[in-house]
């Protein structure tokens, strides 16, 4: 270790003193160390200014770097915020559709005569008139001689078999006698294609109980024992 002495006067030790004091220096010799190897070859405005700028790069560089996913992570953010707002957009926009679609399809209620609104009981001929068909058999009644009697009296038609007691309306029963004579086959699955899911039931009642038959000479199905 090499030692350097140097002389100063009173005056310039005790300036040299308060120096290191405000420069936070409790050694007055680390404080003279200090300001003769600070300087050296090169001017000393030169190497502030490139030590300044080497430092403020390394500013940037470090700053940039924590900026950069902060970035990635805002700009994600704000693509996600787009897409739901534009799926939000889309949602309102199909709830309108459904809404108008629902007003549109909803259809003004039809007030009828005062019977109709007071709640109107269907009468035996209405409901014989809609079904075609009633079948003693499927329905219960307290009276079934009196309920059948009705119907006749009133204009319906009443087919006595031997097993029940069938109320026909007379224009489904004429239709279905017309078509009888109509179908020219005897298989019953050909025959079925040219009835109603009614018609075609009450064919295969009759047919059961031998009151429909296929004649051979005719080839058409004929209605006998009524």
């Amino acid at each position: 270790m090499k030692t350097i002495i140097i002389k100063l006067t009173d005056d310039e030790y005790k300036q040299l003193e308060e120096e290191a004091k405000k420069e936070g220096y409790v050694l007055l010799s680390s404080y003279v160390k200090f300001k003769l190897l600070s300087s050296n070859s090169l001017p000393e405005s030169n190497v502030s200014n490139a030590n300044t700028d080497d430092i403020v790069r390394k500013i940037e560089r470090k700053v940039q770097d924590m900026v950069n996913p902060f970035t990635a992570e805002v700009d994600n953010l704000k693509r996600k915020v787009a897409e739901l707002s534009e799926k939000l957009d889309s949602l309102t926009e199909m709830q309108k559709e459904n809404l108008e679609k629902a007003k549109t399809e909803v259809k003004p209620k039809k007030f009828g005569n005062a019977q109709q609104q007071q709640g109107h009981k269907k009468t035996v001929m209405e409901i014989l008139k809609e079904q075609g068909v009633i079948y003693e058999s499927e329905i219960k009644l307290k009276n079934p001689d009196l309920f059948f009697e009705k119907i006749e009296k009133e204009g319906g038609k009443v087919l006595y078999t031997e097993k029940e007691r069938i109320a026909v309306d007379q224009e489904f029963y004429s239709n279905f006698v017309k078509k009888l004579t109509d179908i020219h086959t005897s298989d019953d699955v050909e025959a079925q294609k040219f009835l109603n899911k009614q018609e075609h039931k009450l064919f295969q009642k009759l047919r059961s109980l031998g009151i429909i038959y296929f004649d051979t000479n005719t080839k058409s199905w004929k209605i006998s024992g009524l």
